[in-house]
């Protein structure tokens, strides 16, 4: 099954090795990407991106990609003696590779060895309490959501861990990340992901989905889960359940990513009929969910304020910034703030940025150097880069329903423009700049009452704890 010969691996091992005892992950993991899918056949290629993991301070994506080589290869010595002494470290519990196996094999002295160093990067245990509820989150990332849920839980005492099958230029964080594209055609991964939900069964008690995944690419787990009496709730956001039908009922603006209702109603009807809780943001969301689930819970985003430092706004400058950054130009209505902009830079002496494809440390970059955000012109509500921008303190162009007005807060301090206004609104901004660090302050205001990561996951984690309760 091994993509190269005994003497070729050894070779990239050894090199391997000698870059991570270098401290040069870097060049190590572009020594793995060379192998591109025939990696995936190399027992020893798990074990080196278990090594990286554990350079990254992240044991729980080390222990899945041994778990990962385990299942192709689950007799291999060094991968089970990996395994061991990473679970000695108190990763997770020992499965059936590891019953009976000696620490050492002489086959594997100088990976084991090596193995060992790496792992000395790894904290030593820690004297916590036991956590009152463990948690899975997963199975896709949405603007960082997953993440910052499972830091405000583990700040109010709960185990919180994030799962991700998908890749994503905005490089959030994530405890546990299986790339699915990256796997070769392989007519075993549905059998891999469903023994992966039964791992993970035995060591979580609520399992939190978003956007309509699950463990499972097939929703296989949903009823093994359900029947082993785990806490499932799944967590809509948008274009999983929006339905353009619906939404311009409100909105005579409305757009969808999706015009398949059909499927966006059978994926509901399947996902409703095993969890019963469900999570969304706001009275827009709820439009599309609440006749499929038994509960449903309003959730607002979050954010850690700790990482978006209020910055003060200059009453007016000489050529202020402008800053855009849709992840979905079509339902952001990008086209008609680029034809805004190019109308207005022959009047007006303004800096103009598309912010596209840049991980979110580099977007955030650029917000803070913002004198005015545009978030978006046609759904109706706002997201959360929205959120992330008042939180900076600076004044953001959004268009609200008059739906969505009448179930936010009063005090909401957008700036309202759609795709008929945002020339004129700019227009008069640019005119009026004076008006902008105000509308930042009650930004920030806002987002403080709101939005704080803390109170939200605290809310969540009480929300959690009441389902247990009842079940």
């Amino acid at each position: 099954m091994s993509g190269l010969d005994n003497g070729s691996e050894q070779s990239w091992a050894k090199e391997f090795w000698q870059l991570i005892q270098a401290k040069q992950e870097v060049e190590a993991a572009a020594l793995l990407n060379k192998l591109g899918p025939a990696g995936f056949t190399i027992p020893s290629y798990y074990i080196g991106r278990a090594a990286l993991s554990i350079c990254d301070r992240n044991p729980n994506n080390a222990w899945l990609w041994l778990w990962r080589g385990l299942e192709s290869f689950p007799q291999h010595p060094a991968l089970v003696t990996c395994m061991k002494l990473l679970q000695l470290m108190g990763g997770h519990e020992t499965e059936r590779y590891t019953e009976s196996l000696s620490l050492e094999n002489e086959e594997n002295t100088i990976t084991i060895r090596n193995w060992k160093s790496v792992l000395q990067h790894l904290p030593g245990e820690q004297n916590m309490q036991k956590p009152n509820v463990r948690v899975l989150q997963g199975t896709m990332e949405i603007a960082n959501q997953m993440h910052t849920l499972a830091k405000g839980l583990e700040l109010a005492g709960a185990y919180a861990k994030t799962l991700s099958y998908y890749d994503f230029y905005l490089r959030y964080p994530v405890d546990y990340h299986w790339v699915l594209k990256e796997e070769p055609g392989s007519q075993t991964i549905h059998e891999k992901l469903r023994h992966l939900a039964t791992v993970f069964q035995h060591q979580y008690d609520v399992f939190h989905f978003h956007f309509g995944t699950s463990l499972t690419q097939d929703q296989t787990d949903l009823p093994l889960l359900k029947e082993a009496g785990k806490v499932m709730v799944m967590h809509h956001w948008g274009s999983d359940v929006r339905r353009l039908s619906v939404l311009k009922q409100t909105n005579p603006y409305a757009v969808a990513k999706s015009s398949n209702e059909g499927s966006i109603h059978q994926r509901l009807k399947r996902l409703s009929a095993h969890i019963r809780h469900c999570f969304v943001a706001d009275k827009e969301l709820y439009l599309y969910v609440k006749d499929y689930y038994e509960h449903v819970y309003f959730i607002p985003q979050m954010i850690d304020l700790t990482l978006y430092p209020l910055i003060p706004q200059p009453a007016k400058k000489a050529k202020p910034l402008i800053v855009h950054a849709p992840t979905s130009p079509y339902v952001k209505g990008t086209e008609h703030i680029l034809k805004a902009v190019q109308s207005l830079q022959g009047t007006y002496d303004f800096d103009f940025k598309l912010i596209q494809r840049m991980s979110h440390e580099e977007a955030k970059m650029w917000y803070s150097q913002a004198d005015l955000i545009i978030d978006q012109l046609c759904l109706g509500s706002h997201g959360l880069f929205a959120i992330e921008s008042m939180a900076l303190g600076k004044p953001v162009i959004c268009w609200i329903s008059d739906y969505m007005k009448e179930h936010y807060p009063a005090e909401l301090p957008l700036i309202a423009a759609n795709p008929d206004t945002i020339q004129s609104t700019l227009a008069h901004l640019l005119q009026n700049q004076e008006l902008l660090p105000e509308i930042g302050k009650q930004g920030r205001m806002y987002v403080e009452r709101y939005h704080d990561m803390k109170t939200n996951s605290q809310t969540v984690l009480d929300i959690y704890q009441q389902i247990m309760a009842n079940q």
